[in-house]
Parts: C-alpha cells; structure tokens; sequence
C-alpha cells in the first residue's frame, strides 16, 4: 500500500496533452465540432458584412452555444497550442487529489474518478465525473500509487462508497447553504 499522502511533480510536452484530450472527446467528434464552430464563425462574420442582420445573430448564437456546450474542448486545444510544456503538482491524500492550477490548489475527490486509461503507453489519463482529466506520466506514478487511486476509484462504485458520496455531498450542501 502506498504511503498517504504522495506528492506528483511533473511536466506534460503538448503532445502528451493533445493525444489523449483528443482521445478521451473523440478524433471524428473533436474534428466534427470544431468544423461546425468555425462553420458558425465564417458565417456569422459573411452575414455582419454582408448587412443579414438576423442571419448574423442566428449563427453568432449558434457559434455562442457550441462554444459553451463544448468549452472544455476548446480550453484544451488552446491549452495546448498555447503552452508549450505544462508544468503539473499533484498531491494525493486520502480521499483526494489536489491538482494545482496556477497558484490554487483544486481538488478531485478519489471515488469520483470514473475511468483510468493508458491513451498513450508512456502516459495515463484519469477522468473525473465532473470532467477533469488530468494525465500522469507513467515515469512519475509507482505501481503502489496507481493501485491506492484503483482501490479508491473501485471504493467509490460500492454501495458503502455511494453512501459516503451521498453523505459528503449533503455536508458540503450544508457547508454552501450557511455561508
């Protein structure tokens, strides 16, 4: 068993990021959606410059929504594209894995993962329920680390886990509720 808590330091090249954020959305999905955004973009900017006022609100409104329903997709590929090596601090202790993004440190609870994958074979990608996917070199996790976050990821699908979820959940309800 691994020692609790454990510190991950580490640095994601873009290719280490664009495979597997590609991989966890879809190739033909990633493509298909980016092609209907810049679909809307090109022809929302025709219809303001050829005076379509309503055709330039339609589309605009249609780029808008596809914008926001598919946010984390664009986030990562501009991520990528941007940021040529991103530098990653991750703490696990108990019951969380504390990612550290920019000068804050945001949590992901362990049961709440849903899937470990190996998208690419030097590196692995864990997906959150709330959509996170942060990627871990396989270099940087032991075998004792990668079995702790299994065993917490597995705890969180028992009856007794659901249970603890549904209890944090009305705690921190509860915490939002007298603030």
């Amino acid at each position: 068993m691994a020692d609790v808590p454990f510190r991950l330091r580490y640095t994601l090249t873009r290719s280490q990021r664009v495979v597997p954020h590609l991989r966890v959305w879809g190739l033909f999905t990633a493509i298909l959606i980016t092609a209907l955004f810049t679909f809307f973009c090109v022809r929302t900017a025709v219809a303001i410059w050829s005076l379509a006022l309503f055709d330039a609100l339609v589309f605009g409104a249609l780029s808008a929504g596809t914008l926001i329903v598919c946010r984390g997709l664009f986030i990562g590929l501009i991520d990528v594209v941007v940021v040529p090596e991103r530098a990653m601090d991750v703490e696990v202790n108990k019951d969380a894995a504390g990612v550290m993004v920019g000068n804050e440190r945001w949590y992901l609870f362990l049961d709440g993962f849903i899937s470990l994958k190996k998208h690419r074979a030097e590196l692995w990608t864990l997906q959150h329920f709330n959509g996170s996917v942060p990627h871990i070199p396989v270099s940087a996790i032991t075998d004792e680390q990668l079995t702790y976050i299994k065993s917490a990821m597995e705890r969180g699908r028992t009856p007794e886990g659901i249970r603890i979820v549904v209890e944090r959940g009305r705690r921190i309800a509860e915490l939002n509720c007298s603030r």
